[in-house]
């Protein structure tokens, strides 16, 4: 069966798979302690590893930096013994006990200096912080993990920091205790299982603005001080209509609050679970928009919920992220500006460098680089054009079961195909192959010859005309003849199925332009005119 089913991965590119995953074991809970220093830039920690060997030599295999010196590997006992392990290149090994199938807790002394991911350091105002930044697998830099997006699990934080600082991290909020130190202990547990890229802690001398949605979900607005009144009575000015307006659509939020926090992150935004960080430039510019808002609380949902088995399906994350954001504008009575936020997806996806490339790009080695306009824009006109194919009512049921079946869980793009097949009652193996696994994009030229008997149809020719090494597309063409001073209009929609087609088109009196997918449905470039001007 396991040969079989390797067989038909290869097969199938939606259900490929080709990062590389630990099969032997599985992780089932995290239990961090991280004190962040007074002063400097070395931080001391211990990691509580409950797991699963799922072989019977299967070692705990960790990922985790050379940078950081493993002191000690504990059993989770009365009397916590010695594990043997060993420490080198970027792996921690930990020998197994017991039978196959039972868990196994170890505790992991270690601390030092983060190459990565953990910055402690001044923000814009020269003050101390610590913020972490994971995506896509740099929660090595500063935590033992299994750092790849298929092993998830949940996680409980205690994070000790100094006097006056407030912290941040996944997860409910469970309490803060004063140390005889005068240092601040806060903990969090996230009682769902999320990714290792979404793992997060952050702290520092912050502003808090609490808030509840009307469907009484908590969020915080977590800031920089001087930085509280801009985030309100701006980007944030809609946050709870956000979250609740997805999760009509979508489903239930997944976890047990939102907070919102200006940090020192690489990204506009970083869509950690439960507690998404935003980059403090973003807010002393005061460039800061309601759209990364939107973008990166979707995520919540499709990628932190929901989230992609192998990086190279992160359109299943960063496409749906898109879309959800234009489409939370259409939700709340934006028509226009939903049409927008698409216009300028498409523009972005033509003149981006990865036309030439699919959004399945299996080739691609560099995570980093798979965050481009396939992924994202492509990603998201994919879901459109989907919409568009199965209609309104069967596409919102899609991803409703979609969210539904794999929340706290991994999908690949074959699972959301599957999904969106038994919504529509269609074949969609046809529309997923060609926008996920082919290159670029339909280039059209249409022309319309006049009959020659009055009152007789037109003949509307269309033919593709995108590289060959694009493919040829499966699309539903709609052409318009408008007569432009009066704007009477007629239209045929046509299925092309090959490089070329042709149909019919009655046109009005004193028709003078054809306008080729008037409704901008298809992501596609045209050129309509009439056959011998």
């Amino acid at each position: 069966m396991l040969i079989f089913l390797l067989a038909l991965q290869a097969q199938d590119p939606l259900a490929r798979s080709v990062d590389p995953v630990r099969p032997e074991q599985n992780i089932l809970h995290y239990d961090f302690h991280v004190t962040i220093p007074d002063t400097g830039t070395a931080f001391q920690a211990s990691a509580r590893v409950h797991f699963r060997p799922m072989a019977p030599d299967g070692k705990l295999v960790l990922d985790l930096t050379d940078s950081l010196t493993v002191t000690a590997v504990t059993a989770d006992s009365a009397d916590g013994w010695a594990v043997p392990f060993t420490h080198g290149g970027d792996r921690l090994v930990i020998d197994r006990w017991g039978p196959v199938g039972d868990s196994v807790i170890v505790q992991i002394t270690y601390g030092g200096r983060a190459p990565d991911a953990l910055a402690i350091q001044d923000n814009d105002y020269g003050q101390r912080v610590a913020f972490a930044d994971d995506w896509p697998n740099r929660a090595h830099f500063w935590l033992p993990v299994e750092d790849h997006p298929s092993d998830k699990a949940t996680v409980h934080w205690t994070i000790d920091v100094p006097a006056g600082w407030r912290a941040i991290a996944n997860g409910r909020f469970v309490d803060t205790l004063p140390l005889a130190s005068g240092r601040l202990r806060w903990q969090y547990d996230e009682a769902r299982r999320i990714p290792a890229y979404t793992f997060v802690v952050g702290a520092g001398r912050l502003a808090v603005t609490p808030l509840v949605t009307a469907a009484g979900i908590p969020q915080s607005i977590w800031t920089f001080p001087a930085d509280s009144a801009f985030a309100m009575d701006g980007p944030f000015r809609r946050v709870n209509a956000i979250v609740d307006t997805l999760s009509a659509y979508i489903g239930p939020f997944p976890y047990a609050k939102l907070a919102h926090v200006e940090s020192s992150t690489r990204f506009g935004g970083m869509e950690n679970a439960s507690a998404i960080f935003y980059t403090e430039h973003g807010y002393t510019s005061r460039r800061m928009r309601e759209s990364v808002v939107a973008h990166e609380t979707a995520h919540q949902w499709f990628g932190d919920a929901v989230t992609e088995r192998d990086w190279h399906h992160l359109w299943l994350s960063e496409g749906f992220a898109t879309y959800f954001a234009a489409l939370f504008r259409e939700l709340t009575g934006d028509s226009a500006g939903f049409r927008e936020s698409m216009a300028d997806a498409r523009t972005s996806y033509f003149a981006s460098p990865v036309v030439s490339r699919p959004v399945l790009d299996f080739a691609e080695t560099s995570y980093m680089a798979l965050l481009n306009e396939n992924n994202y824009e492509k990603g998201s006109w994919i879901l459109h054009m989907l919409r568009g194919r199965i209609g309104d009512r069967a596409f919102h049921q899609g991803i409703r079961d979609y969210y539904a079946t794999y929340r706290d869980s991994t999908a690949l793009s074959e699972d959301l195909r599957a999904v969106m097949e038994h919504a529509s009652g269609q074949d969609l193996g046809w529309f997923f192959a060609q926008w996920l696994t082919q290159p670029g994009y339909p280039k059209l030229e249409v022309t319309v010859a006049r009959a020659r008997e009055p009152g007789a149809p037109a003949l509307v020719t269309l033919r593709q005309v995108q590289p060959e090494a694009w493919g040829t597309y499966r699309l539903p063409v709609r052409v318009d003849a408008v007569n432009s001073r009066t704007g009477r209009r007629t239209s045929a929609t046509i299925e092309m199925t090959g490089r070329a087609a042709t149909g019919q088109l009655t046109l009005p009196d004193g028709a003078d332009r054809i306008d080729v997918d008037p409704a901008n449905a298809l992501l596609l470039t045209a050129d309509g005119s009439f056959a011998g001007r």
